[in-house]
């Protein structure tokens, strides 16, 4: 019998709301347009963070919501 998604490690539908929910916040707070590169890299680093453990939404809103992104024009 085929395994379903969740059986093979993706995303579940509360990773996903809690992504986009921070996601959301993150791109509000740093204006960033959903589809601009800035976004992009948002979004990147939280599927990162989350796939490394770090999966309460407080603690991922501050860390893409208010640190850089751009660690070169700092």
């Amino acid at each position: 019998m085929p395994k379903s998604v969740y059986d093979r490690g993706l995303l579940k539908p509360a990773d996903i709301a809690r992504l986009q929910r921070v996601f959301d916040e993150a791109c509000q707070r740093r204006q960033a347009h959903p589809d601009s590169a800035k976004a992009r890299e948002i979004a990147l680093t939280l599927l990162a963070l989350h796939n490394a453990g770090m999966v309460e939404e407080d603690m991922l809103m501050e860390a893409v919501g208010f640190r850089r992104l751009d660690s070169k024009s700092a």
